[in-house]
């Protein structure tokens, strides 16, 4: 570093032979950069010593090496402006396109510091005179910039183009006039000129906002620029593609003075632009009033601008100063003698848009108020005279002057709304009262619009319950509208549970009233789901009645699957005589549950059971079943049941409720009746498999017509036993068919959607088809071979019948599921069986062990070889005996081997492993649904074929369990054998984890109700407060209400 330091320390210092003898010392030190990242040639440029220059350049080093700032040594002599070194480092092959951190190239450096020498010198070499830089500015923006007029010359002289644009889209002459670069924007302006294009052209350009110079100077808010641009000739006049001037863009601006100056300079064009109209037709003095710039009002019409000229939308300057609150410049147009009668393109004069936007009348003059009274009850195009819009903007001093000049009260708009509806409905009860307080009070109190709608309808409709208070004290009627409607359907209809109460106890009749279509404030309520106001209606004792359409408001709220509607009916004190009022599309409103809501479905269920006040654990603790919120009759119970297994409601059948409604049938028929088939099963498969055990199935003979009885040396020796067990089978596999014959001739076409019935109809066929030769006496061979399939139907439809235990249940019924998805997966992947099947048969044929010698075989082999591929005794050894004959094609048959064990054993059997357990919650589930189903489906069809009176002995309204009662040792035992108490358990915790956190939401949903009302009571005692201490509110000026426009005083 000292080396380097002292190298720099000479090319400052312009000493040749020292640094000469200091790079001898160390010729690497040229390359070294110090702490700003400067290299000895970066120091003798800024120094200016050519001489050490020259000699670094003879070293071929590198001459674009750049410092921290991105600087090489020609952007260092540029900007110190070394003609000489400038020369010399372009000479030699220096960069000159290359930019530093500020995208500055040395032509840029020069144009912005205005070293014309040091830019002669480069353009003298040809240096690119387009060169972007920063926002793609070329070095004649920086001319423009700084106002090197010199520079800009010399540039144009060696080729610059004046139309090359920024990457803001602007020319130079914009960045010119925009600076108030004067001299620069004469020389631009007279170069073009020299170049065919006259002054008013140039000054016309357009930037890529299709802003020209003088537009973009006025925009800048420069004056000096705008005076520029006056003075090289830009016309005040001048219109761009909106067809606004400059003078429009100055008015908007409010700058007075920018205005006076193009007055004094272009006083003829100003007159011209006084009366120019941009594309909304607006003129300057539009401009300057709708911003409210007063002083600029003044000068322009002092100055000829027409007063009444109109915009795009019939507006004059008095009427869109209106508008927009613009009071200020609204009283010197007055004063200047605007047209107070024109209107705009809606048919609204002066009034309605002052009102609209807060205008004071009294602080427009004596005389002005005189001149207005044949305006206050001018309607516009839509029939609103200024009343509605000071009633609908809640605006109170306009209302008085209104009131005082003597506007009417009554006049109705197009929808036939007076100013009174509409304060109603946009929540001005000052406005309401001051209405109702006037002379014409009365006569307005009850008016209806075109729909039939009072005051108090609107009120109701929108939620003011001080306006609804204000009216019924005024002794307003509660009429009906058009449709019938009362006010308490409105308020109903939005939830607004206040104005409800309001009307209800007003007239406690209104409840039950039903409208055109039947419907009451009930069905309103819960067609729009309101959950607080049906809450409300219901409590308030409203009747459940069905409209024209014979329904409820309960089958609106399954309809519209309302769950917060529902979730609150249930849990009403009234839901069961909810629930039992019937429905005329679902029969049963629990059936409209299940299908749509089955979670309240569940909260339902949650409902019909009810726990003792006894200890948990003491014996006379019970649990109590109430149905009859679900079902009046046998039929309904069934149908409801069975509408939880059609829409595979898996929660609601497992409820406690459903649970011990099943397990009081079960305990009741439907176990005797499952040990009574059991039984029976339990005969016939014992005596076909002793019969099956105790014979030998090689005894037979292949004549047909051998006789047992004759076959003394070989054949059977006929014992009672076996001639017993055979007509056992025989005779139960017979009335098994009669018994699928009938069942098929009353289920129709669900008897074949039942897998089990094909199960049965193939054990009893071959159950017939095995025993009914032995009963004649002969004995066949296929008659053993389908008495194989006998004992293995037997036998698994005998695990198909035990899944009605609620123990072995579930695993069975896991067991067919599983089954079931793995045969449709082999069903799938069975083309890979076949394809290696045929091809190990076209290797393979002749193999020893013949396990390949035809196609099935060889497909047979390929299965089994998922579970064993016994590669050593068919594959190695045979590859590696030497002998051609065992294996002749050996190497294709390896690569066979090689994909089979990837495909088969590998990737199929791990994914028929994934399918089996993978989604095992989904199979636990569908299990679960599927075993409650055949449960129901069992009880179901006991009760269709068992008479009412037997059924009437089992049917109570209320059930009570005492699950801590002692049972018997027999009973115990079952129930551990079973599994039943452990799911009772498992059931038993779930509810509890269930019911708590259902219960700390209820307590979380509380306290932010009760938050909400704090809320409320504290914003009431701050109004309060605010009253007695005569605090001055914009509530003395605005009334209270839903806030419409921007106001602006």
């Amino acid at each position: 570093m000292a080396a380097l330091i002292t190298c720099k320390q000479v090319a400052a210092r312009g000493d040749l032979e020292e640094f000469i003898r200091a790079f001898n010392a160390g010729p690497r030190r040229l390359c070294m950069k110090d702490t700003r990242g400067q290299t000895p040639l970066h120091v003798a440029a800024i120094s200016g010593f050519c001489n050490i220059v020259d000699y670094i350049i003879e070293q071929n080093i590198n001459l674009d090496t750049v410092d921290n700032e991105g600087d090489t040594a020609l952007h260092c002599a540029v900007r110190n402006n070394h003609v000489d070194i400038i020369e010399s480092l372009l000479d030699a092959g220096a960069t000159s396109s290359i930019t530093n951190l500020r995208h500055m190239a040395p032509l840029h450096i020069a144009c912005d510091l205005g070293n014309l020498d040091a830019l002669e010198a480069m353009l003298k070499k040809n240096v690119d005179t387009m060169i972007r830089g920063e926002g793609g500015c070329s070095p004649l923006h920086y001319c423009c910039l700084n106002d090197k007029s010199e520079c800009a010359r010399l540039l144009l002289k060696h080729g610059a183009r004046p139309c090359q644009r920024c990457d803001m889209g602007y020319f130079p002459i914009h960045i010119a006039a925009k600076c108030a670069s004067a001299q620069t924007l004469e020389m631009l302006i007279q170069e073009s000129m020299k170049k065919g294009y006259d002054r008013a052209t140039v000054m016309g350009f357009k930037d890529k906002e299709n802003n020209m110079p003088l537009h973009a100077a006025v925009n800048g808010g420069n004056l000096k620029a705008v005076e520029v641009c006056l003075k090289a000739g830009a016309l005040v006049d001048c219109q761009q593609d909106d067809k606004t001037t400059p003078l429009h863009l100055a008015a908007a601006q409010g700058n007075l003075d920018m205005i006076t100056l193009m007055f004094e300079l272009q006083t003829a064009n100003f007159s011209s632009a006084l009366g120019a109209v941009d594309a909304m037709k607006m003129t300057p003095l539009h401009r300057a009033a709708l911003f409210n710039h007063v002083q600029v009002v003044e000068f322009l019409i002092r100055n000829g601008a027409e007063i009444d000229s109109v915009d795009n939308t019939s507006s004059t300057p008095l009427l869109l100063a209106a508008s927009k609150g613009s009071w200020d410049s609204v009283l010197c147009l007055i004063q200047h003698g605007a047209d107070i009668y024109s209107h705009d393109q809606n048919s609204r004069n002066f009034l309605h848009l002052a009102i609209r936007f807060g205008g004071k009348l009294h602080e427009f003059g004596c005389s002005f108020v005189e001149s207005i009274k044949n305006l206050l009850n001018e309607k516009d195009k839509f029939g609103c005279t200024p009343l509605h819009y000071a009633s609908k903007e809640g605006h109170l001093p306009a209302l008085d002057d209104l009131i005082r000049f003597g506007a009417a009260l009554s006049p109705k708009n197009n929808d036939k709304q007076s100013p009174f509806h509409f304060a109603a409905r946009y929540g001005r009860y000052n406005t309401c009262r001051r209405l109702l307080e006037s002379h014409q009070g009365p006569s307005i109190i009850n008016e209806t619009d075109a729909d039939g709608l009072t005051g108090l309808h609107i009120a109701a409709k929108n939620g003011h319950t001080k306006i609804l208070h204000l009216l019924l004290q005024k002794g307003a009627v509660i009429n009906r509208d058009n449709d019938d409607n009362t006010p308490l359907h409105y308020a109903a209809a939005q939830g607004w549970t206040r104005c409800m109460r309001i009307l209800h106890d007003v007239n406690t009749n209104l409840i039950d009233v039903p409208n055109q279509h039947g419907d009451t404030a009930l069905h309103l309520a819960a067609k729009n789901g309101r959950v607080s106001a049906v809450k409300m209606l219901l409590t308030l004792g409203s009747a459940v009645k069905k409209n024209k359409e014979e329904k409820s408001f309960f089958d609106y709220v399954i309809e519209s699957k309302e769950s917060e509607v529902a979730t609150s009916v249930v849990q009403h004190e009234r839901w069961e005589e909810i629930l039992l009022a019937g429905s005329s599309q679902y029969g049963c409103l629990f059936l409209g549950l299940i299908e749509h809501m089955p979670s309240t479905c569940v909260l339902v269920l949650d409902r019909c059971q009810t726990f003792s006040e006894h200890d948990k654990r003491s014996p006379d603790y019970y649990v109590s079943i109430y149905l009859c919120p679900m079902y009046k009759n046998q039929q309904n119970k069934r149908i409801i049941l069975q509408a939880m297994v059609r829409h595979g409601r898996v929660d609601c059948l497992s409820h406690p409720v459903c649970a011990s409604l099943l397990k009081l049938k079960w305990n009741t028929y439907g176990l005797w009746a499952f040990l009574l088939i059991l039984g029976l099963y339990s005969i016939f498969l014992a005596c076909l498999t002793y019969f099956v055990v105790t014979s030998d199935s090689l005894y037979y003979k292949t004549d047909n017509s051998t006789i047992l009885s004759d076959n003394e040396n070989h054949g059977y020796d006929p014992k009672p036993a076996h001639n017993l067990c055979l007509w056992i089978v025989a005779v139960y596999c017979m009335l098994g068919i009669i018994k699928e014959m009938v069942q098929m001739i009353t289920q129709k076409t669900r008897y074949f959607a039942d897998k089990q019935n094909l199960f049965e109809w193939i054990l009893y066929m071959t159950s017939l088809v095995f025993t009914a030769p032995f009963l004649l006496g002969c004995s066949y061979h296929w008659q053993w071979e389908a008495g194989s399939l006998a004992v293995f139907f037997a036998w698994f439809n005998f695990l198909v019948v035990l899944q009605r235990l609620d123990f072995f249940g579930i695993y069975v019924v896991m067991f067919l599921e599983i089954l079931s998805t793995l045969l449709q997966a082999l069903c799938v992947f069975s083309v890979l069986f076949v394809a290696f099947g045929l091809s190990f048969f076209i290797l393979l044929s002749h193999e020893s062990t013949r396990a390949y010698s035809s196609p099935l075989l060889s497909v047979m082999r390929t299965a089994m070889m998922m579970l064993e591929i016994d590669y050593m005794a068919s594959f190695n050894e045979p590859y590696t005996d030497g002998d051609d004959s065992t294996l002749h094609y050996g190497v294709v048959t390896m690569l066979m081997v090689v994909i089979f064990v990837i495909l088969m054993p590998i990737l199929l059997i791990n994914l028929l492993i994934g399918l089996a357990v993978g989604d095992i919650e989904s199979v636990q589930r569908d299990a679960r649904l599927k075993r409650l189903a055949g449960q129901v489906a069992l009880h179901s069809d006991m009760e269709s074929k068992m008479p009412l009176w037997l059924l009437s002995q089992f049917d109570q309204p209320v059930y009570k369990f005492f699950p801590n009662r002692c049972r018997t040792r027999m009973a115990n035992l079952w129930s551990r054998v079973s599994g039943s108490d452990l799911e009772d358990q498992a059931e038993s915790a779930n509810d509890g984890i269930t019911k708590e956190i259902a219960e700390e939401l209820h307590k979380q949903k509380k306290k932010l109700r009760d938050v909400s009302a704090s809320l409320d009571k504290s914003n009431h005692l701050l109004r309060l407060i605010v009253q007695k201490m005569e605090i001055h509110t914009e509530d003395e000026v605005w009334d209270e209400g839903q806030s419409l426009t921007c106001r602006t005083t």
